[in-house]
């Protein structure tokens, strides 16, 4: 029997008190918010569903009052375990997990998309390394985002001469997925979806529970009139079908480039000269040709424009964790998607690769680093963005690049005549005595052999064996006054340490 096509608020009517939902969706991309909009008011109107666990291994949130933030009202939920949250402090989702209002635990995306895949095929649960001495083991953290998340979702088993963290199976009660397309047997397609961020196995987890699997689509479709391999989700696994004819393809229009439907011709915006593009340059002097390359939010996101000029996207393949593969990634705006993909891989492939140490460099940004060289993104000050697929990506990766400012908060920096100017010191520093979440474990990065670098705008860093070593000054820079008072602790300045090229601090 095929599904049947409901309204929005039919389908909040499909999910019980007390049920574990799992989520898909990228910030806008894949965002089923029709059908979150139809939950929220139901809870709203009549106080159900409530006590909801909510699993989500991206961000889902286009805006505030969005996504994910629909559900942020007291009761609807009891817990949220995420790949990531929020990085603005106005999201409903962020002062909610601030304020302790919700059981919040931020595990890494690739390892909620490997869960559910393991659920879903009736294994035992997940076996993975990644997040072995980090905030994700059971014995650091846990993964708890909050005070109110209590107990840990994995332990720590020994099994081949190992250790391993042990997620067991997932019970799903409601899957929501999107598709572009639902044709007349409720197959859900995604030909105008810039990915698919493992729809399939969200389904099958929850029909392997005896659950509700609700999709939302653009449009009703004839069968046969979408190819067969953009066709994700059987109709066998889906009970009720939503459709939104207003649902965008991302919160920056329609664009068939990011879908594979066309190939245009590409022309980034070209990027001004800034600390920030400096420090994207120095950055990208790592990229080597014919590498997978791994870029993060944030200032790695310049890369793809910067380097356009020089063709660096036709002789590199850029990997983007949500799924495309070659082309030339989005900025911030569009983060997770890519114009002219080589490929669209499915998120949960994308890690099976980075896991497997399939990835040659990443370059990623860092909110804070300490004397061991331990970094931290996934929780600081007033915000729980959470770590996304950072674990996964620096697991196995041979060389990681850091790339950030050397303080926040204010920072007044500039580039003039080709040396950098300090205008006004930022007032939170970055180098500090210890981290306050170990997203990466320098002592791990260590023992693996990985080459890490830590990329500012008036110095580089390199892991070695004792902590931090300088290797690079940036040219107007005198670390007597620049870099060492703003930073926590003692780091050597070589007598003949190497100035950062000077090209980086040019127009040209």
């Amino acid at each position: 029997m095929a599904p049947r096509i409901v309204t929005s608020a039919e389908a909040a009517q499909l999910i019980p008190d007390g049920a574990t939902v799992a989520l898909c969706g990228c910030l806008s991309v894949l965002e089923p918010d029709a059908v979150l909009q139809g939950i929220e008011a139901r809870y709203l109107q009549q106080g159900h569903p409530r006590d909801l666990t909510v699993i989500h291994p991206v961000m889902v949130a286009s805006r505030k009052g969005s996504g994910i933030n629909r559900f942020a009202h007291d009761g609807l939920m009891r817990r949220v375990i995420g790949g990531s949250f929020s990085i603005f402090p106005d999201y409903e989702i962020t002062g909610m997990i601030k304020q302790d209002r919700v059981e919040a635990y931020n595990l890494p995306i690739g390892t909620i998309f490997h869960w559910l895949r393991e659920s879903g095929a009736g294994r035992p649960g997940l076996l993975t390394a990644v997040g072995l001495q980090t905030y994700i083991d059971p014995r650091v953290e846990a993964g708890r985002a909050n005070a109110a998340a209590k107990e840990p979702l994995s332990q720590i088993v020994q099994l081949a001469g190992r250790e391993w963290l042990f997620y067991p199976a997932l019970k799903v009660d409601v899957a929501i997925i999107r598709g572009t397309s639902a044709d007349s047997q409720g197959n859900i397609s995604v030909e105008h979806e810039p990915a698919s961020l493992g729809i399939f196995y969200l389904a099958l987890a929850a029909k392997r529970s005896g659950g509700t699997v609700i999709a939302q689509v653009k449009q009703q479709v004839e069968s046969g009139s979408v190819h067969p391999r953009l066709t994700l989700a059987p109709g066998r696994l889906v009970d009720a079908i939503v459709v939104d004819p207003a649902q965008p393809q991302s919160a920056v229009g329609e664009h068939p480039e990011f879908s594979g439907e066309a190939r245009v011709r590409l022309h980034p915006d070209p990027v001004p000269l800034s600390v920030e593009s400096a420090i994207a340059r120095r950055g990208m002097q790592e990229l080597r040709d014919g590498q997978l390359v791994n870029l993060g939010y944030g200032v790695p996101a310049l890369i793809p424009a910067l380097g356009f000029p020089r063709r660096v996207h036709e002789r590199v393949a850029y990997s983007i964790e949500h799924g495309p593969v070659g082309g030339l990634p989005e900025g911030m705006d569009a983060f997770g998607a890519t114009a002219n993909p080589d490929i669209l891989l499915d998120s949960t492939a994308v890690f099976d690769m980075y896991d497997g140490g399939l990835l040659d460099i990443t370059l990623l940004g860092m909110a804070q680093v300490d004397q061991e060289g331990n970094v931290n993104v996934s929780k600081f000050a007033h915000m729980a963005p959470g770590s996304g697929g950072f674990a996964n990506i620096c697991h196995q990766t041979k060389k990681i690049v850091f790339c950030g400012t050397f303080t926040a908060g204010g920072l007044q920096a500039e580039i003039v005549d080709g040396r950098v100017v300090i205008r006004k010191e930022g007032r939170v520093k970055k180098f500090i005595r210890r981290v306050e979440q170990i997203t990466l474990s320098g002592k791990a990065a260590r023992e693996k052999g990985q080459e890490v670098l830590y990329v500012t705008e008036r110095a580089v860093f390199r892991l070695g064996k004792d902590g931090l070593e300088l290797i690079e000054v940036a040219p107007g820079i005198d670390p007597a006054k620049d870099i060492l008072p703003q930073m926590e602790f003692p780091v050597t300045v070589p007598p003949n340490v190497a100035t950062m090229d000077p090209r980086l601090f040019r127009e040209e």
